[in-house]
């Protein structure tokens, strides 16, 4: 339809209607398409979000068998696009690909391997290697404390920093810098003041019927752990029978599931770095 057909029949419509017909004529045919919704209100465009494609690319990767380019995928998502409907999922299946790849029996250079010797316990093994027995024991898949020579075990390592944004309310775990587990929490109840910034890792304890347990003892398996970040109330801790807890929970604090926490425990050490922010 040309511009003089268009304008007839504006003036047709126009005459017509004195002139109300003409100015939607003129809109219809001449102003394009109405960007505005019902009652004169923008029509709003939902943003595109890049991490949806990412994330699918990223799966994709995975089930090819590109494991590498996955985690590349997966890392840049969480770095350029942290706010992503599918951030949360990305953090979840890199995590699980690098604590896969943290507890793997294969030589690397975040792995030692140790033989065990005569009169080895351990505990004997952690302090001469600098690792958590919890890690030690966890690594090499153990249901028992009892160990024979000539065993060979593998001693996983990493220089662990831990980030707990209470903006986000999660709990990240870098490893070198670098990205290494996100855990979601069940529950966080922060104190009215807390302090943010950088701090060590005050206290790591398991608790069992309302007591103290260490590595080692018959309750510690089973036991709740807490780990203490400061005195300004923030505690990272879990429950392993909410019927019948081991402990009255703190009244502030970080809640992680019994499954994280265990795996927490084990990887981090009194001192490690904290960041709250």
């Amino acid at each position: 339809m040309n511009n003089l057909v268009k304008l007839l029949i504006v003036a047709s419509l126009a005459t017509s209607v004195f002139g109300g017909g003409g100015f939607v004529a003129y809109r219809l045919f001449f102003q394009g398409p109405d960007r505005f919704g019902i009652g004169n209100q923008p029509v709003v465009t939902p943003t595109p979000d890049p991490g949806i494609v990412m994330y699918d690319q990223a799966k994709q990767q995975m089930t090819s068998g590109d494991r590498s380019e996955s985690e590349k995928m997966l890392l840049a998502l969480i770095q350029s696009f942290p706010d992503s409907v599918r951030a949360n999922e990305a953090r979840k299946l890199l995590g699980d690909l690098n604590i896969s790849e943290f507890f793997s029996p294969a030589p690397g250079p975040d792995r030692t391997e140790y033989t065990v010797m005569r009169g080895d316990s351990i505990a004997k093994i952690a302090t001469k290697t600098k690792a958590p027995a919890e890690l030690i024991f966890k690594a090499n898949g153990l249901d028992s404390l009892t160990i024979q020579p000539g065993r060979r075990l593998i001693v996983p390592k990493g220089q662990f920093t831990l980030v707990i944004d209470t903006k986000r309310k999660d709990v990240t775990l870098m490893n070198n810098g670098f990205f290494f587990r996100w855990y979601q929490p069940l529950e966080v109840k922060l104190p009215p003041k807390f302090a943010r910034g950088q701090f060590k890792m005050r206290e790591k304890i398991a608790w069992s019927g309302g007591v103290r347990v260490a590595f080692g003892e018959k309750k510690y398996l089973g036991s709740s752990r807490w780990i203490v970040i400061n005195d300004s109330g923030i505690t990272l801790y879990s429950e392993t029978n909410p019927q019948t807890p081991n402990i009255e929970k703190p009244g502030t604090g970080v809640l992680l599931s019994a499954a994280d926490m265990e795996e927490l425990f084990a990887l981090v050490v009194k001192e490690t770095p904290v960041i709250v922010k």
